[in-house]
């Protein structure tokens, strides 16, 4: 399957593209946030340390039944990815596009400084004074990153807009932002892949993921 190079921080990181067809069946979100607590034994009294930057996608990919000639390409695939070492882009195929209103042509406002762990993100290139743009729920993408939007988005006079966004940034944003068929930057969860066929022919897999960290 074909391969690109993309860098991250300065790192190099191999991109290996999935197969389009068949696609996912289903996929499992989990949306984890790390969170410390510590429950007083004398009041019961909890103390709270969310760790910013902590939090992460992560989520299982199962397939429809696939013949030998749609399963090849899944099983190359997926063994190019190297286990753990290499990454792949994939979004949620229920959420293609916004329940919002998305107009104009949204980018990252570089002139407002944001950093990596920002959970705000400032954005220009909206249709100035519009309300409803994106709407709780909705999925971004940034740079190689898929992100949820936490609050409604509208525009001021000036086009500009500050959107709440988890995950965290992981990286300090820059460029167009993607409002429809968002994808995000994963890797495999382990070093295996493992599949089945039974007496029908066809090929069971599925394969568990967690962000490109």
């Amino acid at each position: 399957m074909p391969i690109s190079i993309i860098s991250l921080n300065g790192n190099t990181v191999e991109v290996v593209s999935l197969p389009l067809t068949p696609g996912l069946q289903s996929i499992d979100w989990s949306a984890t946030t790390a969170v410390a607590t510590v429950t007083s034994v004398f009041t019961g009294q909890v103390q709270v340390q969310r760790w910013p930057g902590a939090d992460m996608w992560s989520g299982t990919c199962t397939l429809p039944p696939m013949t030998r000639a749609q399963a090849a390409p899944w099983r190359a695939a997926l063994q190019q990815l190297q286990g753990m070492q290499n990454a792949f882009q994939i979004g949620d195929p229920l959420i293609p596009t916004p329940q919002g209103n998305p107009q104009g042509a949204p980018a990252v406002d570089s002139s407002t400084p944001v950093s990596a762990g920002s959970t705000s993100l400032p954005t220009l290139g909206w249709v100035p004074s519009q309300i409803n743009l994106l709407l709780p729920g909705d999925i971004i993408q940034v740079g190689f990153r898929m992100h949820t939007v936490l609050d409604p988005v509208n525009s001021d006079a000036n086009g500009k807009a500050v959107i709440n966004v988890w995950p965290s940034l992981r990286e300090v944003p820059g460029g167009a932002i993607t409002t429809s068929n968002a994808l995000g930057l994963f890797r495999l969860a382990k070093n295996t892949v493992t599949w089945s066929t039974d007496y029908t022919k066809l090929t069971h897999l599925s394969f568990s993921i967690t962000e490109y960290r």
